[in-house]
């Protein structure tokens, strides 16, 4: 067993020793689209990416929530109780590089990304009698993309937030405007030419876009994608950089 698989093997027992982290993955993005579905279910429109048709907005932004919170939320305040509790510092004078140890937090948190993705894409399908994605290469190709993207905000965060409390509120500072940018309580039609623009490349409207177009049978566009790629090399090179083991 090698070191990554043994990082990997710890990560992925601590992590499901988190209630927190398995009530953000699983529970609320579940529970907000309930919340916001359930009153809309009579009234289907026209979907259209980025917009609030409810075939695709609603799956994408569960889906998209679900990401975002693990990316945001839950991997910095894992490394950030880490680097609190001195964990990090004892791991410094090991053969663990830090790049192992964001590798292995970004192999745990897309596994619990998938299975909360999954989740929460049965629960829309069931509760909210949504269809599945049309286009299934799309699909996963904008799901992995937003996935990257996101994630690397994360580690990003993770690799310089001195504790889990700075981690804690760093994350929030950011997934709540992202989240607005990316239509969650006003449709991007709606806002003003700019703004609404700047949402369209924002990472988590990126993501919200390309997901809700794969799954309207319609192709992600091109230039999103490469938005969400861009962001994310860059990201994982400025996490992999500028981390800090204490």
């Amino acid at each position: 067993m090698n070191a990554l698989s043994k990082l990997v093997a710890v990560e992925a027992k601590l992590f499901l020793r988190e209630p927190v982290s398995l009530f953000f993955v699983f529970a609320l993005p579940l529970g907000l689209m309930l919340v916001f579905g359930l009153p809309q279910r009579g009234a289907r429109q026209e979907a259209t990416p980025g917009q609030h048709g409810e075939l695709t907005f609603l799956p994408s932004i569960a889906l998209s929530l679900t990401i975002g919170m693990l990316a945001l939320f839950t991997l910095p305040m894992a490394l950030g109780i880490y680097r609190e509790r001195k964990v990090l510092r004892r791991l410094a004078t090991t053969p663990v590089s830090p790049a192992l140890l964001l590798i292995a937090q970004v192999v745990v948190n897309l596994a619990m990304g998938v299975a909360g993705a999954v989740v929460t894409a049965i629960g829309v399908r069931l509760l909210l009698d949504q269809p599945a994605p049309a286009n299934v290469p799309g699909f996963v190709l904008a799901f992995l993309l937003g996935v990257a993207c996101l994630f690397s905000i994360g580690l990003l965060i993770a690799a310089l937030a001195p504790s889990a409390r700075s981690a804690q509120s760093i994350g929030p500072t950011l997934f709540f405007p992202l989240l607005f940018l990316a239509g969650a309580w006003l449709p991007r039609d709606q806002m003003p030419t700019v703004l609404a623009r700047v949402g369209e490349y924002s990472p988590l409207g990126a993501t919200v876009d390309t997901i809700s177009a794969a799954w309207a049978g319609q192709n992600p566009a091109v230039s999103q994608l490469l938005v969400l790629a861009g962001t994310a090399v860059l990201g994982c090179l400025l996490a992999t950089r500028l981390f800090r083991w204490e």
